[in-house]
């Protein structure tokens, strides 16, 4: 178990490996992840997690300027959008292109995106060289687990790595916007337009 300060920076960045399976801090709740481009983590996550494999994972990205990097093309009102609402407490779903990992690309070819607003989650990023990807802590159909110690005791002889956040964080999940849509289609949570307006 890591908590997230200076101290322990450089412990995480000796704990984090390509094929760790982790709990990490967000805005929200806490997110069960990994790299997306190891099939054993993905299958750990899935298994863990008691999840259909059949729904993808949304990917966990510390910029969003590097929402571009996984879609084929932004339209000007996606980014204004993009610009809006990122980095917060938000999922955004986009057409998916060759780059996005086979595991958060849907049978649409679509692929949610997650861009935290927590500087413990912005943290990671020197330690982390691959795709993240992430679903919240909880079995699939049970509310997801906020308290940290909870989720040490339930998981901890699965997980490998825990990272404790010194900051508050929504208790909510993610609201999901499809952006293939307009307006945005709320695939999960309450939105309203006016958040869209300056």
């Amino acid at each position: 178990m890591i908590e997230d300060d200076i101290d322990g920076a450089s412990e995480i960045g000796e704990a984090f490996k390509e094929d760790v399976l982790m709990v990490f801090p967000t805005d929200t709740v806490y997110g069960l992840g990994g790299n997306a481009r190891d099939e054993s983590v993905v299958s750990r996550i899935y298994r863990v997690k008691q999840r259909s494999e059949d729904k993808p994972l949304s990917l966990h990205l510390f910029s969003r300027r590097d929402v571009s990097k996984y879609v084929p093309e932004i339209s000007e009102k996606q980014q204004n959008i993009i610009d809006k609402l990122l980095p917060g407490p938000y999922t955004i779903i986009l057409p998916a292109n060759s780059n996005a990992p086979d595991v958060s690309v849907s049978r649409e070819k679509k692929v949610g995106i997650r861009v935290p607003d927590s500087n413990s989650f912005r943290n990671l990023e020197e330690n982390i060289d691959f795709p993240l990807v992430g679903t919240s802590v909880n079995k699939s159909g049970e509310p997801p687990m906020t308290d940290f110690d909870r989720i040490v005791d339930e998981f901890g002889g699965i997980v490998d790595l825990f990272i404790e956040s010194p900051e508050e964080m929504s208790g909510e999940t993610s609201t999901v916007l499809d952006l293939t849509f307009d307006p945005p289609k709320v695939l999960r949570g309450d939105f309203s337009p006016e958040e869209l307006k300056d």
